[in-house]
Protein backbone atom coordinates (compact mmCIF):
# COMPACT_ATOMS: atom_id res chain seq x y z
CA UNK A 1 0.00 0.00 0.00
CA UNK A 2 1.36 3.43 -0.83
CA UNK A 3 0.23 7.05 -0.77
CA UNK A 4 -2.51 7.85 1.78
CA UNK A 5 -2.47 4.25 2.92
CA UNK A 6 -4.84 3.21 5.71
CA UNK A 7 -4.78 0.02 7.71
CA UNK A 8 -7.32 -1.05 10.32
CA UNK A 9 -6.67 -4.13 12.45
CA UNK A 10 -8.57 -5.69 15.32
CA UNK A 11 -6.23 -7.40 17.78
CA UNK A 12 -2.70 -7.51 16.43
CA UNK A 13 -1.82 -3.83 16.86
CA UNK A 14 -4.41 -2.72 19.40
CA UNK A 15 -2.20 -3.08 22.47
CA UNK A 16 0.65 -1.07 20.99
CA UNK A 17 -1.36 2.11 20.59
CA UNK A 18 -3.25 1.62 23.81
CA UNK A 19 -0.24 1.20 26.05
CA UNK A 20 1.71 4.04 24.50
CA UNK A 21 -0.84 6.62 25.52
CA UNK A 22 -2.49 5.19 28.61
CA UNK A 23 -1.34 6.53 31.95
CA UNK A 24 -3.52 4.22 34.02
CA UNK A 25 -3.79 0.48 34.36
CA UNK A 26 -4.40 -1.08 30.92
CA UNK A 27 -8.02 -1.16 29.86
CA UNK A 28 -9.64 -4.16 28.12
CA UNK A 29 -9.08 -2.87 24.59
CA UNK A 30 -8.64 -6.14 22.72
CA UNK A 31 -11.87 -5.61 20.76
CA UNK A 32 -11.22 -1.97 19.95
CA UNK A 33 -9.87 -1.50 16.41
CA UNK A 34 -6.79 0.56 15.68
CA UNK A 35 -6.70 2.78 12.60
CA UNK A 36 -3.27 3.50 11.13
CA UNK A 37 -2.90 6.20 8.48
CA UNK A 38 0.41 6.97 6.77
CA UNK A 39 1.91 7.78 3.38
CA UNK A 40 3.24 4.21 3.22
CA UNK A 41 2.30 1.03 5.11
CA UNK A 42 3.84 -2.42 4.67
CA UNK A 43 2.60 -5.43 6.66
CA UNK A 44 4.12 -8.92 6.53
CA UNK A 45 1.68 -11.34 8.12
CA UNK A 46 4.25 -14.15 8.16
CA UNK A 47 6.78 -12.23 10.26
CA UNK A 48 4.19 -10.08 12.00
CA UNK A 49 6.14 -6.91 11.17
CA UNK A 50 4.27 -3.71 10.30
CA UNK A 51 6.17 -0.70 8.92
CA UNK A 52 4.57 2.72 8.44
CA UNK A 53 6.19 5.96 7.33
CA UNK A 54 5.25 9.49 6.35
CA UNK A 55 2.98 11.42 8.75
CA UNK A 56 1.95 8.33 10.71
CA UNK A 57 -1.25 8.67 12.72
CA UNK A 58 -2.55 5.89 14.96
CA UNK A 59 -6.02 6.22 16.44
CA UNK A 60 -7.76 3.95 18.95
CA UNK A 61 -10.91 5.27 20.51
CA UNK A 62 -10.00 8.59 22.17
CA UNK A 63 -6.28 7.86 21.93
CA UNK A 64 -4.21 9.42 19.14
CA UNK A 65 -0.50 8.92 18.46
CA UNK A 66 1.57 10.55 15.73
CA UNK A 67 5.12 10.29 14.41
CA UNK A 68 7.22 10.13 11.27
CA UNK A 69 7.82 6.36 11.27
CA UNK A 70 6.48 3.30 13.10
CA UNK A 71 7.57 -0.32 13.40
CA UNK A 72 5.53 -2.90 15.27
CA UNK A 73 5.99 -6.64 15.78
CA UNK A 74 2.56 -8.18 16.28
CA UNK A 75 4.09 -11.43 17.57
CA UNK A 76 6.41 -10.03 20.25
CA UNK A 77 4.18 -6.97 20.79
CA UNK A 78 7.18 -4.63 20.62
CA UNK A 79 6.89 -1.27 18.90
CA UNK A 80 9.14 1.61 17.93
CA UNK A 81 7.96 5.07 16.82
CA UNK A 82 10.35 7.81 15.72
CA UNK A 83 10.27 11.38 14.49
CA UNK A 84 8.64 13.80 16.89
CA UNK A 85 6.35 11.28 18.57
CA UNK A 86 3.29 12.60 20.38
CA UNK A 87 0.67 10.47 22.12
CA UNK A 88 -2.51 11.90 23.63
CA UNK A 89 -5.32 10.31 25.61
CA UNK A 90 -7.68 12.28 27.83
CA UNK A 91 -5.50 14.19 30.35
CA UNK A 92 -2.29 12.38 29.42
CA UNK A 93 0.32 13.44 26.85
CA UNK A 94 3.63 11.77 26.06
CA UNK A 95 6.11 13.30 23.63
CA UNK A 96 9.69 12.47 22.66
CA UNK A 97 11.98 12.02 19.69
CA UNK A 98 11.23 8.29 19.84
CA UNK A 99 9.15 5.86 21.87
CA UNK A 100 9.69 2.10 22.33
CA UNK A 101 7.35 -0.47 23.86
CA UNK A 102 8.31 -3.75 25.57
CA UNK A 103 6.97 -6.55 27.76
CA UNK A 104 3.55 -6.91 26.17
CA UNK A 105 3.45 -3.13 25.88
CA UNK A 106 3.35 -2.50 29.61
CA UNK A 107 6.80 -0.88 29.53
CA UNK A 108 7.31 2.31 27.51
CA UNK A 109 10.61 4.07 26.93
CA UNK A 110 10.56 7.64 25.62
CA UNK A 111 13.94 8.96 24.44
CA UNK A 112 15.03 12.46 23.46
CA UNK A 113 13.55 15.51 25.22
CA UNK A 114 10.90 13.29 26.77
CA UNK A 115 7.87 14.96 28.36
CA UNK A 116 5.13 13.13 30.23
CA UNK A 117 2.13 15.18 31.34
CA UNK A 118 -0.61 13.70 33.50
CA UNK A 119 -3.27 16.09 34.76
CA UNK A 120 -1.49 18.87 36.64
CA UNK A 121 1.89 17.10 36.79
CA UNK A 122 4.70 17.28 34.22
CA UNK A 123 7.73 14.99 34.14
CA UNK A 124 10.69 15.76 31.87
CA UNK A 125 14.13 14.36 31.09
CA UNK A 126 16.30 12.99 28.30
CA UNK A 127 14.69 9.56 28.90
CA UNK A 128 11.48 8.49 30.62
CA UNK A 129 10.54 4.88 31.37
CA UNK A 130 6.90 4.23 32.16
CA UNK A 131 5.22 1.05 33.40
CA UNK A 132 1.51 1.27 32.65
CA UNK A 133 0.46 -1.68 34.85
CA UNK A 134 1.83 -0.04 38.02
CA UNK A 135 1.69 3.64 36.95
CA UNK A 136 5.37 4.02 37.78
CA UNK A 137 7.62 6.42 35.86
CA UNK A 138 11.41 6.70 36.01
CA UNK A 139 13.68 9.47 34.77
CA UNK A 140 17.15 7.86 35.20
CA UNK A 141 19.10 11.10 34.73
CA UNK A 142 18.58 14.85 34.83
CA UNK A 143 14.98 14.53 35.96
CA UNK A 144 12.47 17.27 36.64
CA UNK A 145 8.91 17.05 37.93
CA UNK A 146 6.58 20.03 38.02
CA UNK A 147 3.56 20.11 40.31
CA UNK A 148 1.02 22.84 41.08
CA UNK A 149 2.89 23.90 44.22
CA UNK A 150 6.49 23.61 43.01
CA UNK A 151 9.20 21.71 41.15
CA UNK A 152 11.76 19.08 42.03
CA UNK A 153 14.95 18.38 40.08
CA UNK A 154 17.37 15.52 40.76
CA UNK A 155 19.89 13.21 39.15
CA UNK A 156 17.12 10.57 39.15
CA UNK A 157 13.38 10.91 39.70
CA UNK A 158 10.83 8.17 40.34
CA UNK A 159 7.15 9.09 40.13
CA UNK A 160 4.43 6.90 41.66
CA UNK A 161 1.47 8.39 39.85
CA UNK A 162 -1.34 6.42 41.50
CA UNK A 163 -0.02 7.33 44.97
CA UNK A 164 0.67 10.97 44.02
CA UNK A 165 4.23 10.77 45.25
CA UNK A 166 7.73 11.19 43.80
CA UNK A 167 11.27 10.44 44.94
CA UNK A 168 14.38 12.31 43.85
CA UNK A 169 17.88 10.87 44.26
CA UNK A 170 21.13 12.80 43.92
CA UNK A 171 21.51 16.60 44.02
CA UNK A 172 17.84 17.14 44.87
CA UNK A 173 16.54 20.70 44.65
CA UNK A 174 12.97 21.66 45.49
CA UNK A 175 11.58 25.13 44.77
CA UNK A 176 8.08 26.37 45.58
CA UNK A 177 7.18 30.02 45.19
CA UNK A 178 3.67 29.20 46.41
CA UNK A 179 5.02 27.86 49.71
CA UNK A 180 8.06 30.21 49.81
CA UNK A 181 10.27 27.13 50.04
CA UNK A 182 13.74 26.30 48.72
CA UNK A 183 15.25 22.99 49.81
CA UNK A 184 18.17 20.70 48.91
CA UNK A 185 19.24 17.21 49.97
CA UNK A 186 20.85 14.00 48.75
CA UNK A 187 17.42 12.38 48.46
CA UNK A 188 13.84 13.55 48.89
CA UNK A 189 10.37 12.05 48.75
CA UNK A 190 7.23 14.09 48.11
CA UNK A 191 3.86 12.81 49.34
CA UNK A 192 0.79 14.56 47.94
CA UNK A 193 -1.74 12.34 49.71
CA UNK A 194 -3.80 12.47 51.78
CA UNK A 195 -4.95 15.90 50.70
CA UNK A 196 -4.25 18.60 53.22
CA UNK A 197 -1.39 16.56 54.67
CA UNK A 198 1.22 16.78 51.92
CA UNK A 199 4.85 16.60 53.01
CA UNK A 200 8.44 16.26 51.83
CA UNK A 201 11.07 14.17 53.60
CA UNK A 202 14.67 15.25 52.90
CA UNK A 203 17.58 12.95 53.70
CA UNK A 204 21.34 13.56 53.63
CA UNK A 205 22.78 17.06 53.98
CA UNK A 206 19.24 18.40 54.17
CA UNK A 207 18.81 22.17 53.99
CA UNK A 208 15.52 24.06 53.79
CA UNK A 209 14.59 27.73 53.69
CA UNK A 210 10.96 28.73 54.19
CA UNK A 211 9.65 32.21 54.88
CA UNK A 212 13.25 33.25 55.57
CA UNK A 213 13.75 30.59 58.25
CA UNK A 214 16.64 28.16 57.70
CA UNK A 215 16.72 24.58 59.00
CA UNK A 216 19.49 22.03 58.44
CA UNK A 217 19.92 18.43 59.56
CA UNK A 218 20.52 14.90 58.39
CA UNK A 219 16.76 14.40 57.92
CA UNK A 220 14.12 17.09 57.54
CA UNK A 221 10.38 16.59 57.35
CA UNK A 222 8.49 19.48 55.77
CA UNK A 223 4.75 19.41 56.45
CA UNK A 224 3.77 21.61 53.55
CA UNK A 225 0.16 22.41 54.35
CA UNK A 226 1.04 23.33 57.94
CA UNK A 227 4.23 25.22 56.99
CA UNK A 228 6.00 23.24 59.70
CA UNK A 229 9.47 21.63 59.70
CA UNK A 230 10.97 18.86 61.84
CA UNK A 231 14.70 18.04 61.91
CA UNK A 232 16.84 15.11 62.96
CA UNK A 233 20.64 14.94 62.90
CA UNK A 234 23.42 12.62 63.91
CA UNK A 235 24.06 13.04 67.60
CA UNK A 236 21.28 15.63 67.71
CA UNK A 237 23.16 17.98 65.38
CA UNK A 238 20.51 20.18 63.80
CA UNK A 239 20.45 23.89 63.21
CA UNK A 240 17.65 26.43 62.97
CA UNK A 241 18.01 30.09 62.02
CA UNK A 242 14.86 32.17 62.48
CA UNK A 243 14.32 35.42 60.64
CA UNK A 244 12.20 37.88 62.67
CA UNK A 245 8.94 38.79 60.93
Amino acid sequence: MRKNALLTVMTAIVFSAGSLITMAAPEPVAKTPVEIVADSIDYDSASGIMLASGTVRITQGQAVMTGAKARYNTKSQEGHLTGGVTAVKEDTTLSAAEVKTYKNNTQLIAIGDAILTKGDKRLTGPRIEYFSDTQYALVPENGRIEMPDGTMTADKIEAFIAENSATGTGSVHIVSSVRKLDATANTATYYGEPKGQSKVILNGNAHAVQDGNILTGETLTLRLDEKAMDAQGQGGRTKLIITPQ
